[in-house]
């Protein structure tokens, strides 16, 4: 905002456009304020039925709209069910009504506004609409899913001119072509600019019930382009409540025609038509206050189509992207079988001045590596990501002075952090040992960039801190509707305080503990540190407990082999093991990597127990560490991988991860059938499988051989521009603003 959070009303002004703030639509739509003041509209179904009936009135639409049943005409996996994006969605009016007018749409909702994305939730739990719509909070230039993912993308409501030049609408119109499969339908609804131009009020007022009032001043741009507004609100009994300021693009339908013709769509016939053609008077005809409908009076349909891959001259190389976060591979309809490749022009990484990076002290013991040591295959690997980062950034330095560019003394990293002479501009966190090598403290190191005030990559101190904590994650998640294994807890530290009575089953003695797996939970059982790292504490042979004497034996081992006290005792979930991996943020949006799969097929040939223990992290000499391999999830339902990365959003969002973070997740019983119900039966009426969250990884292994890496190479990502990935995700965070999440559990 350009003024004081408490100024409530700025008297007059002479011209609105100095007061309209860069991004007002954080504001304006930041509350219920909005559907008060556009609830004559925006909130009345006759209007939401009347606009989602001039869609189905064209014939192309309405054959979108009907199909996805999964019948025989239907192509497998591309076209069923049939995918829609309501963009800038709002409190997804339009989505409601679609999902009981046409059941098995998958319909998907992106808005910038938490407060109408949380409101839109709420109403489709409600009226039970949750298994086919989703939602998401960001950007309209950032969209989080993968390129070719819809069959239709919808702008209604008059959402499409917010931005204070024509270059924001461009990138709007690219990302939703992008994620349009080819030949896909865009439907734009927006203000008539012609229309507006020639008949807005500079000054209104209206009751919008009984105790408040809004007054409206507009005015036109000098250039005559935007239509700069102002809204008064007053309640009788506290008086003016809110003063605030926005501004739209007035679009003629010729403007409109060339703008998107410029982003890659063919503009469909009978939108060449005049310009009175496919008007949206609804607001004006059906609203119940008739007053001041402002921008919503009357307003231009567009539709456009995708350009097929036979139609697009020439023909575009599939790779990297040019623009920040458009990292996505895309598979189109001729190509199901194969993935394109990433080609090798790949960006520039983001030009940080002074970029330091800050990894864990070689010069102390690391607890939790094999032997508490550093290895040879730890310094291989930071010299793996040292030479990505020489190539990107030729002046880091490595001296041994104030000038070093690489920070691995912990002993002297405050001090080197503050009183440096050239100020880090950001800093590469690698530091995942923690500070002092301590797994505890892997908070402490962005903990001191806070309070110095140096940006950095990745979580922040408190996502961190959450994360650590396998039962609080866990009970988050459940709570978030995220299905998780059943669990119990056991504290060997002596205590006054009988747990026994909350309301989370927790227990001090083997004995009580034995009961309630055995009545509750069921063995065999997964036992492993309630807190921890790099799997200190899960051991193969000790990790799966079957009956009352392996318990006892294994809690000693954590206990007292690794004096750790809180332990957490979960179902052992028997199926298969799967990895989602994403790169971005939320205001960003995101990159997700082919869904991983853990291959056990020469552990289990072993008879070995199939776990990703200690072993398989930091001992070579182990099957663990040379019989796993990964592989890319196949047969899994785009159903079931929906679900997942919906989850992985809900979860980034709710404890704050940033840039970068994995999901581990797995099925609880082994059988080819997916399901995300647990209660859904296979053939003969045997259950089918249910995926549950296994950890949240904000942070994740950097290193050249590690998952994160594994799912980029999946799709043709080299690690170098995995690395670019991350840092540029950082970079577009900064530069947005958005260094911290306010989201806590």
């Amino acid at each position: 905002m350009h003024h004081d959070e408490t100024t409530v009303c700025y008297g007059r002004v002479e011209n609105l456009e100095c007061r309209v703030p860069q991004q007002w639509w954080k504001t304006v739509f930041a509350d219920a304020m909005y559907l008060k003041t556009d609830g004559d509209v925006v909130e009345d179904p006759e209007i939401t039925k009347d606009e989602v009936a001039l869609l189905e009135a064209d014939p192309h639409i309405r054959e979108i709209l009907q199909k996805g049943s999964g019948g025989s005409n239907d192509q497998p996996g591309i076209f069923s069910p049939t995918r829609v994006l309501d963009l800038c969605c709002g409190q997804g009016r339009h989505i409601i009504h679609l999902a009981r007018q046409y059941p098995k749409l998958r319909l998907y909702g992106h808005d910038q506004s938490s407060y109408l994305i949380s409101l839109g939730e709420e109403r489709t739990a409600q009226q039970n609409l949750t298994a086919q719509t989703s939602f998401t909070v960001g950007d309209c230039r950032k969209i989080p899913y993968p390129d070719s993912s819809f069959d239709l993308v919808l702008v209604m409501g008059n959402s499409f001119g917010y931005f204070s030049d024509d270059d924001g609408d461009r990138i709007v119109l690219k990302e939703i072509n992008r994620v349009l499969v080819p030949g896909g339908r865009v439907v734009l609804d927006l203000t008539d600019g012609r229309y507006m131009r020639e008949n807005f009020l500079p000054r209104s007022w209206e009751w919008i019930d009984d105790t408040c009032f809004v007054c409206r001043e507009r005015q036109l741009s000098n250039d005559g382009l935007r239509l700069h507004s102002r809204e008064v609100v007053t309640v009788t009994t506290k008086g003016v409540v809110r003063d605030q300021f926005y501004q739209e693009r007035l679009y003629s339908r010729s403007e409109m025609k060339e703008l998107v013709e410029q982003c890659g769509f063919v503009v469909l016939a009978d939108e060449q038509a005049e310009e009175d053609a496919a008007v949206i008077t609804s607001a004006k005809e059906l609203s119940k206050r008739k007053e001041d409908l402002g921008m919503m009076e009357q307003r231009l349909l567009v539709k456009a189509r995708k350009m097929t891959v036979t139609e697009t001259k020439p023909k575009r190389t599939l790779g990297l992207p040019t623009q920040p976060l458009d990292r996505h591979t895309a598979v189109l309809p001729a190509q199901v079988a194969k993935r394109v490749t990433i080609t090798q022009n790949t960006p520039e990484p983001p030009p940080f001045e002074n970029l330091v990076v800050i990894f864990g002290d070689t010069s102390k013991p690391c607890v939790g590596k094999l032997n508490n040591t550093w290895n040879q295959e730890d310094f291989a690997t930071r010299q793996n990501l040292l030479e990505v980062l020489y190539d990107f950034y030729p002046q880091l330095s490595e001296a041994d002075d104030d000038a070093s560019s690489i920070l691995e003394s912990h002993k002297t990293l405050h001090h080197t952090l503050a009183t440096a002479y050239r100020a880090p501009s950001f800093v590469f966190n690698m530091c995942d040992e923690g500070f002092d090598n301590e797994a505890t403290q892997e908070l402490h190191v962005p903990a001191i960039l806070d309070m110095l005030k140096i940006s950095y990559t990745g979580a922040g101190p408190n996502c961190l801190a959450y994360c650590y904590d396998k039962g609080l994650v866990n009970r988050t998640a459940q709570a978030l509707g995220v299905p998780t294994p059943n669990e119990t807890y056991f504290f060997a530290a002596s205590t006054d305080v009988d747990i026994t009575t909350t309301s989370i089953l927790c227990f001090t003695d083997v004995d009580r503990l034995h009961a309630i797996i055995t009545e509750d939970i069921g063995f065999p059982a997964l036992i492993k540190p309630l807190r921890g790292d790099n799997s200190l504490g899960i051991t193969a042979t000790r990790a799966i407990v079957t009956d009352k004497e392996s318990l006892a034996t294994s809690l000693h081992a954590i206990v007292h082999d690794h004096g750790i006290n809180d332990v957490i005792i979960q179902e052992y979930l028997s199926g298969t093991e799967y990895t989602i991996g994403m790169v971005g943020n939320t205001g960003t949006g995101f990159h997700f990597f082919p869904v991983l799969e853990v291959d056990y097929t020469k552990i289990i040939e072993k008879q070995l127990p199939p776990i990703l223990g200690f072993e398989s992290k930091w001992d070579p000499n182990s099957p663990y560490w040379t019989d796993i391999s990964f592989r890319e999830a196949k047969g899994l339902p785009a159903e079931v991988v929906d679900d997942m990365k919906r989850w992985c959003i809900l979860l980034w969002e709710r404890f704050g991860c940033r840039d970068y973070a994995r999901f581990d997740f797995r099925a609880d019983i082994p059988e080819p059938n997916m399901s995300l119900d647990a209660d859904s039966k296979g053939k003969g009426g045997s259950r089918v499988p249910q995926v549950k969250l296994l950890e949240i990884n904000p942070n994740p292994g950097w290193c050249w051989d590690g998952k994160l890496a594994h799912m980029a190479k999946l799709e043709g990502i080299e690690y170098k521009d995995l690395i670019r990935m991350i840092l540029q995700a950082a970079w577009d965070r900064s530069a947005l603003g958005s260094e911290s999440n306010p989201t806590y559990p």
